[in-house]
């Protein structure tokens, strides 16, 4: 296994997120597996068609808690993603 290029320490987690598009419609549900400040890795429910970005909603019962991504990675049931920022909430 290769040394560890992330900037920053990821730790491991299982929870479930949501993943919009940025107008609002759903893409799918999905169980963060590992984030960092900088992005984290996404366990798909199903084979669902990700755009290059999107916002993660991270809370069930605010959803204004959320990230905005974008895809750093892809496999057939996971991809990794980047945080761009902070998405202000609506």
């Amino acid at each position: 296994m290769g040394a560890e290029l992330r900037k920053s320490t990821r730790r491991q987690v299982s929870q479930s997120v949501l993943m919009v598009r940025h107008d609002g419609s759903i893409i799918g549900q999905c169980k963060m597996l590992d984030v960092s400040a900088g992005g984290a890795r996404l366990k798909l429910e199903s084979e669902v068609e990700t755009p290059p970005e999107f916002i993660l909603i991270l809370s069930k019962i605010d959803t204004r808690i959320r990230r905005s991504c974008s895809v750093a990675w892809r496999e057939t049931m996971s991809i990794g993603v980047r945080f761009v920022s902070n998405e202000p909430p609506h």
